[in-house]
């Protein structure tokens, strides 16, 4: 039984918005010791998500430096892997599947060669899943195929097709060259999935996989999902595309990690988003903003999406999107790698983790916008541009 609060614990990518959730809820709800945690960060990126817990051990490294991930797991006892690129731009493309892949990869193999690590807990996503069949259904690992289903939204065709691009990226990054208009983040979580399944197999890992849905909440400091927030608040999102998404509160998910922490067996995979009826429509999810912002400035006018555009439109503008970007060395505002996905629902059900780890969900989505909001009025996020992901050259 893993003992959270006598545990030394590792967070990697421990200041992004989940990251830091994770922190908050192990030393404000579970009284774990914060010099017992040890923050994983890139250096030079933002901290200030942490700001407000003193003494936590600080670790500035680079996810793809073999030697800082091994000295960054020295004398730790369970590891939390959270770093990930989630990035759209399909100019990072290549980092991203560097940073997601071989990333983890670097992780395993300190866990491996480690003498003190009992357990380590990987977050995945259920974006790893394929679209639940049929269309508009709640998914599930038994109906969620990443490989049979359609559409079809990874590149990979089966576990083993998958772990062969691995071996072969490694051997030689200009294979990642044969993904062409693929969804970056889809195939390097993907793949990065396959690959700890793998050390699960082949070397006896104690490790457990967890699935999050769609988080909002407090602690984007990096700004994610909170760019939807901040372009409502401007009124810059007169139109959305007829997906869906699994909603979540942040700080139910983190407290989800720490029970497949202290629970879960190896092996084994849980899906942790919000309530099942929490599973909405971007148009669905845009409203419930919106009425979150009109609540809190009601002398400012906020207009929802009232048009559902067609995929193939969206991706018309996407791809002059991406050249306007690449020409001009611009934002990426729109790609087609987040268009593919957002043109189908992507529901999924928590129920596995619910009936194994005791996992129950205590926020609504709707409590999730006006935590974010909160937050983000504290720390003055409603006025930025964009994606801290996004900007990494």
């Amino acid at each position: 039984m893993i003992d959270i609060t006598q545990s030394k614990i590792l967070i990697t990518g421990g200041t992004g918005h989940l990251g830091s959730a994770l922190t908050h809820y192990l030393v404000q709800q579970r009284k774990a010791l914060a010099h017992n945690i040890r923050i994983f960060y890139l250096p030079n990126s933002p901290t200030q998500s942490l700001d407000d817990i003193q003494g936590l051990d600080m670790f500035a490294g680079n996810v793809l430096n073999a030697d800082e991930v091994q000295a960054a797991c020295k004398g730790v006892e369970i590891v939390f892997h959270l770093i990930g690129s989630t990035t759209f731009d399909t100019r990072q493309q290549p980092l991203q599947w560097q940073v997601n892949v071989e990333g983890t990869r670097n992780v395993l193999e300190a866990y491996r060669q480690s003498t003190t690590i009992k357990k380590l807990c990987y977050t995945s996503t259920v974006n790893v899943l394929g679209v639940p069949n049929p269309i508009g259904n709640v998914g599930n690992f038994n109906n969620s195929n990443p490989y049979t289903n359609t559409p079809r939204l990874h590149s990979f065709v089966s576990v083993e097709d998958t772990l062969r691009f691995i071996a072969e990226v490694k051997n030689d990054k200009n294979n990642l060259k044969k993904l062409k208009n693929n969804i970056g983040y889809y195939d390097s979580k993907l793949a990065a999935q396959e690959l700890v399944n793998d050390y699960v197999k082949r070397f006896n890992l104690n490790i457990t996989s967890v699935l999050p849905g769609t988080m909002f909440g407090p602690y984007d400091h990096l700004i994610g999902t909170g760019l939807y927030l901040i372009s409502l608040y401007n009124n810059q999102m007169p139109v959305v595309l007829k997906g869906g998404l699994p909603l979540a509160h942040v700080m139910d998910v983190a407290e989800g990690h720490v029970l497949a922490m202290e629970k879960a067996v190896s092996g084994s995979h849980y899906i942790l988003s919000g309530f099942e009826n929490d599973n909405h429509y971007l148009k669905d999810m845009c409203s419930i903003i919106v009425q979150v912002l009109q609540q809190r400035f009601p002398d400012k006018k906020f207009n929802a999406p009232k048009i559902v555009v067609p995929a193939w439109l969206a991706m018309a503008a996407a791809y002059v999107s991406e050249h306007y970007a690449k020409a001009f060395n611009k934002p990426m505002l729109l790609s087609r790698s987040a268009v593919k996905p957002g043109a189908y629902p992507s529901f999924y059900s928590s129920k596995n983790a619910i009936e194994d780890l005791g996992y129950q969900p205590k926020h609504s989505f709707k409590q999730a916008v006006e935590d974010m909001l909160d937050y983000y009025i504290k720390h003055n996020l409603l006025q930025s541009t964009g994606r801290w992901i996004d900007k990494i050259k």
